[in-house]
């Protein structure tokens, strides 16, 4: 579902967002008095009174509103759906931070520049062909823009319909190439995802995107792969050219940290390796050092010996000399 709010977050189109004017400061943050009938969201309206004043009253959003969100609405949500939602827009928006013409955007209300069709604000909006990749936006104004999105993902969250139904009619209209899914089944004992996609075919009309024998579901536009594990318990985006899984900012860093600490390691055990090998070579000098002098030694002595041994033989004949 799509969550057209004011909540302050650090993706670019909600910092470009403001409150409308009429709207008082120190009711933006108020909450709603009876929760029960706001459990979607609430907007403020202008009321006049009979003395002219004008004075706002707080009314809950229904299903319906969420298809076509006004400035000023705010949406409740639960903390998973903003996290999951978080972590695909982080993941896209690093994926094309170098591409000028492509730029991811969440919660952009789209204007299609079609009579009677809904404009949601989409959770995540893959937009190319943009003129203008850093321009601020408030909405996307499609017609003007000269492109609209070639994938839009909608996280479901349980109390918010019509993401599965009819949001798969007004993406379709509005000519969204791909429409991916995504059910985190968050309040589950052991959460897990479910996922299911559709894309425009010839004639304009969806078809639902067949998952491949994994159960992954390719985005043509993209070039990457939605990856669910064997129980669905994680969800991984992977770049179908380079074969890399796309990371956000704190796994980038997570892995460039690793990367480092594994080079110094292998740095650290080269300097072991070089050391113990000089000190091999130096003792293997000593032991040749020692070697050569034993060698000499034994020389010297060998030499001894044969001196040794011919005055031996010198005397031995001499005295046969004398005897005889």
């Amino acid at each position: 579902m799509s969550a057209f709010t004011l909540e302050a977050r650090s993706i670019d189109c909600f910092e470009t967002r403001s409150a409308p004017a009429k709207i008082p400061p120190n009711r933006q943050s108020e909450e709603p008095e009876e929760l029960e009938e706001f459990t979607i969201g609430w907007r403020y309206v202008t009321k006049t009174l009979p003395s002219g004043e004008e004075t706002y009253d707080q009314i809950p959003l229904t299903a319906e509103d969420l298809l076509d969100p006004q400035w000023g609405d705010q949406v409740v949500q639960n903390s998973e759906h903003q996290d999951y939602n978080t972590d695909i827009y982080i993941k896209l928006k690093n994926h094309y931070a170098n591409d000028p013409t492509v730029r991811v955007f969440s919660d952009l209300k789209m204007m299609w520049g079609i009579p009677g069709l809904k404009e949601p604000a989409p959770d995540i909006a893959v937009i190319p062909n943009l003129k203008n990749k850093k321009a601020s936006r408030s909405s996307f104004d499609v017609v003007k823009e000269g492109t609209r999105p070639c994938l839009v993902i909608e996280m479901m969250s349980e109390g918010y319909p019509g993401d599965d139904t009819k949001k798969v009619k007004i993406y379709e209209q509005a000519g969204v190439t791909e429409y991916i899914i995504i059910n985190p089944h968050s309040n589950e004992a052991k959460p897990y995802f479910e996922m299911w996609g559709y894309r425009l075919n010839s004639v304009g009309k969806y078809q639902r995107i067949i998952p491949n024998t994994q159960g992954h579901l390719l985005s043509q536009t993209t070039h990457i792969w939605f990856c669910l594990s064997k129980k669905g318990q994680r969800l991984r985006l992977k770049d179908t050219v380079t074969g890399s899984f796309l990371l956000t900012h704190e796994e980038s860093e997570a892995n460039r940290l690793k990367a480092e600490q594994k080079a110094q390691e292998e740095a650290n055990a080269r300097m072991e390796e070089a050391k113990a090998r000089q000190k091999a070579e130096a003792q293997a000098q000593v032991e040749a050092q020692s070697r050569q002098k034993a060698e000499a030694q034994a020389q010297v002595e060998a030499q001894a010996r044969q001196k040794a041994e011919a005055r031996t033989q010198w005397l031995e004949q001499r005295l046969r000399e004398l005897e005889a």
